[in-house]
């Protein structure tokens, strides 16, 4: 046992723990094709220069002036082909989603860590902000899914045009990387002894934690309330230190981790377009 856990612990370090956050693949899952969904690829760039793929989904009434663009930023595993299927729905009702791949992940070359997604994420608004400013799109939305939701806010205090965003939407996710660390090793009999460590092996720098506070502009934080994979109390613990003056917080009753609009009878997706306009 005690080999086992020097191993663990020399992995933890040199690792950086990445594996804990990052899980990446290159499979192809689908395309927008199979939703009847006219997009276009592109290929944005980090400031450090890194290559980012990503699309760019047209709403399918065609609107010149589409009801709003989500930037879309993803969970921790997989890649865009298929998170974009939490929110291509979307585009049957007058919406644009933009959505991107994180440095390693995809067609991406790299390696992902925080400080690189930070970079990427940045990317992301700066994209869609021209794209927002070019088309004119009614409402701008930034939404962040799981891993997604923390990349998402801690970007947002470094994007230079945060009164353009008219929405930050948190999809069961969390604020701290400790935290969250530190949950995952208590549930393993091997890793419950080491889970104060993860105070000193895991960088929390890009914990939007310690920033929530700064963030003023409209939330809505969802979660379900059986979620297994990010508790609800991560959830709530945003809501109650974001310091936005409008925020709304859904618990969805019965909800797992990131099924809100594919599960509940599809009630969501009706509220969140009702909430929307």
């Amino acid at each position: 046992m005690a080999k086992k856990l020097i191993l663990f612990i020399f992995i933890l370090q040199f690792s950086g723990c990445s594996f804990i956050f990052y899980q990446p693949d290159r499979v192809l899952y689908s395309r927008p094709e199979q939703f009847k969904v006219e997009y276009k690829e592109e290929w944005i760039e980090a400031s450090d220069g890194t290559r980012l793929h990503s699309w760019y989904l047209k709403n399918k009434a065609g609107l010149k002036k589409p009801k709003g663009l989500f930037v879309f930023f993803h969970g921790n595993a997989q890649n865009l082909s298929s998170h974009y299927a939490n929110l291509v729905w979307l585009t049957s009702h007058g919406y644009d989603v933009f959505i991107f791949d994180y440095r390693g992940y995809g067609l991406n070359d790299g390696q992902p860590n925080q400080q690189g997604v930070h970079k990427d994420a940045l990317a992301a608004f700066d994209h869609a902000h021209k794209l927002f400013k070019k088309i004119g799109h009614k409402k701008l939305i930034a939404y962040g899914q799981s891993l997604g939701g923390n990349i998402m806010a801690r970007a947002f205090i470094d994007f230079p045009h945060k009164e353009d965003i008219d929405l930050l939407i948190f999809d069961s996710t969390f604020s701290s990387y400790q935290d969250i660390a530190i949950q995952k090793l208590k549930k393993f009999k091997l890793t419950y002894v080491l889970s104060p460590l993860a105070y000193i092996l895991i960088d929390d720098r890009y914990g939007s934690y310690k920033h929530l506070s700064k963030i003023k502009r409209p939330a809505l934080i969802i979660h379900g309330m059986r979620d297994l994979v990010v508790e609800p109390e991560h959830g709530k613990y945003i809501y109650e230190n974001i310091g936005s003056e409008q925020k709304w917080f859904w618990p969805v009753l019965g909800g797992r981790h990131i099924d809100v609009y594919h599960k509940h009878e599809k009630r969501y997706r009706k509220k969140l377009l009702k909430f929307l306009e």
